[in-house]
C-alpha cells in the first residue's frame, strides 16, 4: 500500500473516538470500546497505565500505520491521531492521572 493511502485509511481510522464509560473504574469489564477497536490498546495501556501494552500497541501496528515504532507513536499522538473518550493520547494519559505512559508518551513523542 502507498504511503498516502495508508495515511488516509490512518487519518479516517484514528479519528474515530474510543467511548470509555464515565464511570469505569480500574476493571476491565466496566470499559467499552466503541469505534475501530484495533487501535484500542493504546486506550487500554493509559487506562491500566501500562507502557508494555503500549509498547506491545506500537509494534504491532509497525507496518500498518508506521515503518517504525516511533512513527507509530507520531502518528497516534499527533492532532488528528487516535482519540481516547474525546481525547487525544497525550491529554487521556494526563486526565487518567496514567503517570508512566504519560512520562513515555512525552519523552519520545
Amino acid at each position: 500500500m502507498k504511503l498516502s493511502n495508508l495515511l488516509k485509511v490512518f487519518a479516517a481510522t484514528a479519528t474515530v473516538a474510543f467511548s470509555i464509560n464515565a464511570n469505569a473504574a480500574a476493571e476491565p469489564k466496566d470499559i467499552r470500546f466503541v469505534g475501530e477497536t484495533q487501535f484500542a490498546g493504546f486506550c487500554k495501556a493509559v487506562i491500566d497505565d501500562d507502557v508494555r501494552v503500549l509498547r506491545s500497541s506500537l509494534s504491532r501496528n509497525v507496518g500498518r500505520i508506521g515503518a517504525s515504532q516511533r512513527e507509530v507513536l507520531r502518528m497516534v499522538t499527533s492532532e488528528e491521531g487516535l482519540t481516547c473518550n474525546g481525547s487525544g493520547l497525550i491529554k487521556f494519559s494526563e486526565e487518567r492521572h496514567a503517570d508512566a505512559v504519560h512520562e513515555y508518551l512525552t519523552s519520545r513523542s
